[in-house]
């Protein structure tokens, strides 16, 4: 068993010059990389017009910090952008920005540069001084660019957490918990990110956590109820701390794979996001003044590819117009990746998802149960100093970019049941499934393109996996849960329904 971040790099030849980035053919994208430090971060590739000599008609980070990142391919997203897309400013503007809070945000080894760079972040978009607090449970680990040790891949998945749980509560507390080492055969990571997680839930009760790693159910095999359940033990403590525990659902839509790398032929789920006593984040693709537009198929796209550059081929897939807003499930057939998003193998419905259609569930938890913005092409931009990559801004994606906002969003919620007398939220799920529909914004199918471009996103297949996706439905659905949340009202019926001190 393999504990992974999930966190995707895309690594078309020579894109990001990561020292554990490997070039992968189209016909080996789905498969090989699930098994390196993932990281969804947009390409950089001057010579497919992303990069320094791009125009950046899509992406342009002149006059923030430098060195200056474009792109005409990918879209990236300012804290500000993502807020008002959400109504997160909303609440903002009346004050509710995390003050008092405290997130904690868990990763194997973090980044040795994860102060620094949440610094820079917070300056370039004019957020308040952080205030950052870092656990290691088994003492600071040795940063190196080994590309089976990951410690890169990981100092992305920690830059990522830190100032995008930021950029939503920018007056919460941030604490983050290094594990050391890094999960590799499920015998020393998960413990030790454990024993970090119990050391921050016990000084910081009533905080909200965020989780961007998993593991393939299956993984577990027959000890799946025995090791599930020592995890449980610290989550159930949480719980009883009034913590809310988020986790990310997955960037490979039901095509997982197991501790050697072989994808599993049928649909499956990743932990800890499918346990009942977790809040799993799924991923949305969020087009905020600019809508795909792709003129070929991606058939097309990836045959293109044998033969010509990224560049080349993106001009007439990742083509957009100017203008308008949508939101469709997360499902970038580029990349390839999609929300993860199905039936959990290892539990069954929780009492508070026995609402739902009983035929969608199969008497099975279903997963996820809310969604966020999770796009690449269209992803929060991640400011990173560490060796090992570009020193600068990136656009980046995946579910992991979803949970530290959906944290930073309960931490908000928290906050105004402080100043409203309520108890702090603890365990989320059964207060979602009662808040009403207006609280949620619900992820239908969208569909994009032109010609023999048209593309309808209503499932959470990966494409090429051959893995059939779950169907993106109006109401809840095994791909993007209620949908997103409508932040202030998502926020006020929260804490409407909590207890009094």
């Amino acid at each position: 068993m393999r504990l992974q971040p999930y966190f995707r790099v895309l690594s078309f030849v020579s894109a990001l010059g990561l020292a554990f980035s490997i070039a992968l053919s189209a016909g080996e994208m789905s498969q090989t990389l699930d098994f390196v430090p993932l990281a969804a971060v947009a390409p950089n590739n001057p010579n497919d017009a992303s990069g320094a000599n791009a125009a950046g008609t899509a992406c342009n980070t002149t006059g923030l910090p430098g060195p200056v990142y474009k792109s005409d391919f990918y879209h990236c997203y300012t804290p500000a952008v993502i807020q008002q897309a959400y109504g997160v400013d909303k609440l903002h503007q009346a004050g509710i920005t995390g003050q008092g809070q405290v997130i904690i945000l868990v990763d194997s080894y973090g980044s040795p540069t994860a102060l620094s760079d949440l610094q820079t972040f917070s300056t370039a978009f004019n957020l308040p001084a952080p205030n950052l607090e870092i656990i290691y449970p088994d003492g600071a680990p040795t940063y190196n660019n080994a590309v089976n040790g990951s410690p890169s891949g990981w100092a992305f998945e920690t830059n990522l957490d830190l100032q995008w749980a930021h950029a939503i509560a920018p007056n919460a507390k941030l604490v983050l918990v290094a594990g050391n080492p890094a999960e590799t055969q499920g015998v020393q990571g998960f413990p030790s990110l454990f024993k970090g997680l119990e050391m921050a839930i016990n000084k910081y009760p009533g905080a909200v956590v965020s989780q961007s790693f998993g593991v393939t159910e299956q993984s577990f095999q027959g000890a799946a109820s025995t090791q599930v359940a020592r995890f449980d033990q610290v989550y159930q403590e949480a719980i009883a701390n009034r913590v809310t525990l988020l986790a990310s659902a997955g960037d490979n839509g039901t095509a997982n794979t197991d501790k050697q790398g072989r994808l599993y032929p049928y649909k499956t789920a990743g932990w800890p996001a499918s346990d009942p006593l977790v809040t799993a984040a799924g991923g949305t693709w969020l087009q905020s003044g600019w809508t795909w537009n792709p003129t070929v198929s991606a058939d097309t796209f990836y045959n293109c590819l044998n033969t010509s550059s990224f560049g080349t081929c993106a001009t007439s897939y990742l083509n957009a117009t100017s203008g308008g807003s949508s939101e469709a499930v997360w499902k970038e057939d580029w990349l390839p990746a999609a929300t993860g998003g199905t039936l959990s193998s290892l539990y069954s419905t929780p009492d508070y998802q026995k609402g739902l259609n009983p035929s969608l569930l199969q008497g099975r938890r279903g997963v996820p149960d809310v969604s966020w913005n999770a796009a690449v092409d269209g992803g929060a931009l991640v400011y990173t100093s560490f060796g090992g990559a570009r020193v600068g801004w990136h656009p980046v994606g995946g579910t992991s970019a979803a949970s530290p906002q959906l944290a930073g969003l309960v931490a908000l919620a928290n906050q105004l049941a402080d100043n409203s007398g309520k108890q702090h939220i603890g365990f989320l799920n059964p207060y979602l499934y009662q808040l009403p529909g207006t609280a949620f914004r619900d992820i239908v199918p969208q569909t994009y393109g032109t010609g023999s471009g048209v593309t309808t996103l209503d499932s959470n297949q990966e494409y090429g996996s051959g893995v059939p996706g779950e169907a993106t439905t109006t109401g809840y659905d095994l791909t993007t849960g209620l949908g997103v949340p409508v932040a202030d009202v998502f926020v006020q019926k929260l804490v409407n329904m909590l207890p009094a001190k």
